[in-house]
């Protein structure tokens, strides 16, 4: 029995369906494309692509035996060996026959008329909103509310009373949010959110239909939202942006002569004068927080500060036959968000049990060679070193990761050298360096302690190995 779909088979799923590029955190669990059968479904996408390997690395050994069993209902042997309780649960798991989930319910369904509808809106709010003391910002940027992050459409807001920004979030409650309903998933935008925004007090929030080709007005009224329409004259008025105008009809009229540059839905009948730009507060961002994800059998939520140091942009792809959300460690990260967010136990019906069995028995036999392993990377770092020196004449050069550590080296291990010099063709070392072991990832960073992250920070300081 094939444990994994052939590559060609997991490209078509994921081009046909894939959740929405969505990343969200609401009551402590990653929700993806608006739902958790979403996240279950880019859960299974990336187990398919990076294999169970990939989950088995984030998790101790006797936290998989355990969920396996609780999983498939088994029983685990009395012994301390790892090596016997594997072979005991893939004894009772051998003929086990894999029936996979139905989660099509969690696939997206985007269509040309919903991109031409955000981008049109996030270009015409961009060009305006200042004119009316406002900023915008369209996907990926999260809106705090409470401990949950959520990413609309589009937000307008102030930076001042109901929120504040900070680099990587808005805290409060934006003025305007725009959601743009999806086919399979409007309940998400018309209930869900619908409550977590009137909850929060976002005063305007607006549904955008392209399918009826409507917009739903709600207006927040003691703290309850009321349906408005807009005036006579077609245009709808925000209350809690004044002197800012929205024209509806405009967003499904495709007019020949429409000039891109000049906005088509929104118009400003009364400007703010003397505004200046919102600074950004300093807060929890990216890398902020070390990566040391609680993964247990049973879900286990996820606190907001985790989910902004550890949750990329989403921005998902497929390369080299498997799913990229964003980069190597945001997929990595993202990973072990939905493994916090569904549970081991839940986690391992993903896939058939024999490639969590398969992937254990690759970690037990890493573990047990990683000696040699290790004495095989330290000298591809010494080789990588040499040759950064030789081509380009660099001074000071350390190594850090996985390697320097006393654990043992797993799935996501790399080689990753440090340098602390002016180094403007760094660019030039990745083809120097690619022919030195192709199987073998060695990374390149530059000394800049404001951009780096508190692991690479972390590192650096405890472990960092001088070459």
């Amino acid at each position: 029995m094939a444990l994994y779909p052939p590559t060609s088979e997991l490209f078509d799923n994921w081009i046909n369906n894939k959740p929405e590029s969505k990343l969200e955190l609401i009551d402590g669990q990653l929700v993806v494309g608006n739902s958790l059968t979403g996240s279950r479904l880019l859960l299974r996408q990336i187990l398919q692509g990076w294999r169970a390997d990939a989950a088995v690395a984030l998790a101790p050994t006797e936290t998989w035996f355990q969920a396996i069993a609780a999983g498939y209902d088994l029983t685990l042997p009395q012994t301390d060996s790892y090596l016997e309780i594997l072979n005991h649960l893939g004894d009772q798991l051998a003929d086990v026959e894999f029936v996979a989930e139905d989660l099509q319910a969690g696939r997206a369904e985007i269509t040309w008329a919903h991109h031409r509808i955000q981008q049109q809106l996030t270009m015409d709010s961009f060009r305006l909103a200042n004119q009316v003391g406002c900023e915008s910002l369209g996907r990926d940027f999260v809106m705090r509310l409470g401990d949950n992050g959520f990413t609309p459409d589009l937000i307008v807001y102030k930076s001042q009373g109901l929120n504040q920004l900070f680099s990587y979030f808005l805290s409060g409650p934006a003025e305007l949010v725009i959601e743009i309903l999806m086919p399979g998933h409007k309940a998400a935008d018309r209930s869900t959110k619908f409550d977590y925004y009137q909850a929060a007090g976002v005063p305007d929030y607006w549904l955008v239909d392209s399918e009826s080709q409507q917009v739903e007005f709600y207006r927040l009224v003691d703290s309850q939202y009321q349906r408005h329409q807009p005036d006579s004259d077609g245009h709808y008025r925000p209350s809690s942006i004044p002197g800012l105008a929205f024209r509806p009809d405009a967003l499904w009229q495709e007019d020949e002569d429409y000039n891109p540059l000049e906005p088509k839905t929104f118009k400003v009948e009364q400007s703010v004068e003397g505004l200046q730009r919102s600074q950004a507060e300093a807060g929890p961002q990216w890398g902020s927080l070390l990566f040391i994800p609680n993964i247990q059998p049973s879900p286990v939520p996820i606190s907001f500060e985790a989910y902004i140091s550890w949750c990329p942009r989403a921005k998902f792809e497929f390369i080299a036959g498997k799913p990229l959300i964003n980069s190597t460690p945001g997929t990595r990260n993202v990973l072990a968000m939905l493994l916090m967010t569904i549970g081991l136990e839940s986690a391992v019906k993903l896939l058939p049990p024999q490639a969590w069995i398969e992937g254990l028995r690759q970690r037990l036999e890493w573990e047990q060679h990683d000696g040699e392993r290790k004495a095989e990377w330290w000298r591809l770092a010494r080789q990588a070193a040499e040759r950064l020196r030789t081509h380009f004449d660099l001074g000071r050069l350390g190594v850090i990761g996985d390697l320097t550590m006393p654990q043992p080296l797993n799935y996501w291990s790399d080689i990753t050298l440090v340098y602390w010099e002016k180094f403007e063709e760094s660019w030039k070392a990745f083809d120097v360096l690619r022919d030195i072991d192709p199987d073998f990832r060695i990374d390149l960073l530059e000394f800049q302690p404001e951009w780096l992250t508190a692991d690479q920070l972390w590192q650096i300081e405890r472990h960092l190995v001088e070459l």
